[in-house]
């Protein structure tokens, strides 16, 4: 996909995140196209994970036990902070929602 940088900005980036995604590419090599794909895939994966995480919190409260269920809500929210993090959020968000819109 060709990306430029005039149509990242008119689709809601700012100029930081372009040069986070220009330097990403100069260091790493790849494409603009390549690294956007990536970034909005880890979006979809940290999705994934945090409806996962719910689901098994909505399945301890109504199975588990009280100390099962503290345990087990701590054990999912440093999950949940590990998969939001690991990632830059706003940018992967930007990114996924730049393919959805830019599909061709």
């Amino acid at each position: 996909m060709k990306v430029s940088e005039e149509t990242l900005l008119e689709s809601g980036f700012s100029p930081a995140d372009v040069l986070k995604i220009k330097s990403n590419v100069e260091n790493f090599g790849g494409s603009m196209g390549d690294t956007l794909r990536d970034l909005a895939n880890r979006f979809v994966i940290a999705l994934s994970v945090v409806a996962g995480c719910l689901t098994v919190f909505v399945l301890l409260v109504l199975f588990g036990s009280a100390e099962i269920l503290f345990s087990g809500s701590v054990g999912l929210l440093c999950a949940i902070a590990v998969a939001i993090f690991v990632q830059p959020p706003v940018l992967a968000y930007r990114c996924w929602r730049y393919q959805r819109l830019h599909r061709r």
